[in-house]
C-alpha cells in the first residue's frame, strides 16, 4: 500500500475557508488506542494545540486537525493487548510553516504523560499521573492534581491550577503563576515574574534573576521555604504571621510590615538584614543581591487565571 492510500485510510480531508479566495487543507483525524490504566504516553511534533484530559476509561482517544500531508504516526492505531506504552508524533509537517495542527486526547486519568512541542499551547485538565510537558513558545495549563508535574519553557506562559504532589516548573521569559500548593516544588524563571497564591507547601525553592516574585501561599507549620533572586523585587505575603524568617541583601532594601522590627544595615553596609521569629511555625530563608524585600501582613489583589 503506498503513502497516499494508507493516509487515505487513516484520515478524512476537510477543507476550510481562511480569508477571501484563499483555500486552505485540513485533515480531520481521529485514532483509538486501548492502553492500561498507567500508560506511558509521549507525543511531539509541531502542534499549535495540544489538548490533553483525564478520564475513567482505559483508552486513548485522539481527534483533532493536521495539515494536509501531514499525519499522526506511531503505534497508535495498532490493536491487540491494551498497550503499557504509546508513542505519537507528527509526520510530515512542515517545519518551515506556522503550527496549524491542533489535537485532543483523551487519556487513563493515572496515565503518565511526555508532550513536546514549539510554538504549542498545551492544557491539561483531570490527570492524576505523571505529566512532563515541554514548550518553546505558546503556553502550558494543567489544571488538577497530578502526582508529579514537571514544566519547561523558553517563552510560554506557565499556569497551575492546583497541587501537584512533586512539582518542578522553569522559564526563561515566560511567567509562571501557581494557584495551589505542594510537598515538594521548585519554581523558576529568569526574567519572568514568578506568582504563588494559595495552596498549602511543605518544600519549596522559588528564583528568579530580573524578575519579580511574589508568594503568597500557605507553608506547613513545618515547612521550609527558599527564596531568591538578582535584582527582582521579593514579595512575601503572610497574614497572621507564625514562624521564621531569615532574610538578607547585598545591595537592595528589606521593607518589614509584618512585625514591628526594622531591618538593619548588613555588616558590609551596603545591603540589609533581618531576623524576624514569632511563635513556632515555617521557615523563610530569603536572599536578593539588589532587589527589594517586602514583607507584608495582607494577601495581594487576586489575580485571574
Amino acid at each position: 500500500m503506498n503513502v497516499a492510500i494508507h493516509r487515505a485510510f487513516r484520515c478524512i480531508a476537510v477543507i476550510a475557508l481562511t480569508g477571501p479566495g484563499v483555500l486552505a487543507a485540513q485533515t480531520r483525524v481521529d485514532h483509538r488506542r486501548a492502553v492500561t490504566a498507567n500508560a506511558s504516553i509521549r507525543v511531539t511534533g509541531s502542534f499549535a494545540t495540544i489538548r490533553i484530559v483525564g478520564w475513567d476509561r482505559d483508552t486513548l482517544a485522539i481527534t483533532g486537525t493536521v495539515s494536509t500531508g501531514a499525519w499522526i504516526d506511531g503505534n497508535v492505531n495498532e490493536g491487540g493487548a491494551p498497550a503499557p506504552g504509546v508513542k505519537m508524533f507528527l509526520a510530515g509537517a512542515t517545519e518551515s510553516a506556522a503550527p496549524t495542527a491542533a489535537i485532543e486526547m483523551h487519556v487513563p486519568a493515572r496515565a503518565r504523560i511526555w508532550a513536546k512541542g514549539s510554538t504549542t499551547a498545551i492544557v491539561v485538565s483531570g490527570v492524576t499521573g505523571g505529566l512532563d510537558l515541554n514548550v518553546v513558545g505558546g503556553s502550558v495549563r494543567v489544571t488538577g492534581n497530578p502526582h508529579e508535574l514537571n514544566v519547561e519553557s523558553m517563552d510560554g506562559t506557565v499556569t497551575v491550577i492546583g497541587s501537584p504532589d512533586w512539582m518542578r516548573l522553569k522559564s526563561a521569559t515566560g511567567d509562571v503563576t501557581v494557584n495551589g500548593g505542594s510537598a515538594d516544588a521548585a519554581i523558576s524563571s529568569i526574567s519572568g515574574t514568578v506568582t504563588v497564591i494559595g495552596g498549602r507547601f511543605e518544600r519549596g525553592k522559588f528564583e528568579t534573576v530580573t524578575g519579580p516574585l511574589l508568594f503568597g501561599g500557605d507553608p506547613a507549620p513545618t515547612g521550609s521555604l527558599d527564596f531568591n533572586t538578582h535584582s527582582g523585587a521579593i514579595e512575601i505575603y503572610a497574614p497572621k504571621f507564625q514562624g521564621e524568617i531569615d532574610a538578607a541583601t547585598m545591595t537592595g532594601t528589606i521593607e518589614n510590615g509584618l512585625t514591628s522590627r526594622p531591618a538593619v544595615a548588613s555588616r558590609d553596609g551596603r545591603g540589609q538584614e533581618i531576623g524576624i521569629s514569632v511563635g513556632s511555625g515555617p521557615r523563610y530563608y530569603i536572599r536578593s543581591f539588589k532587589g527589594k524585600i517586602l514583607l507584608k501582613s495582607s494577601f495581594p489583589p487576586k489575580k485571574k487565571l
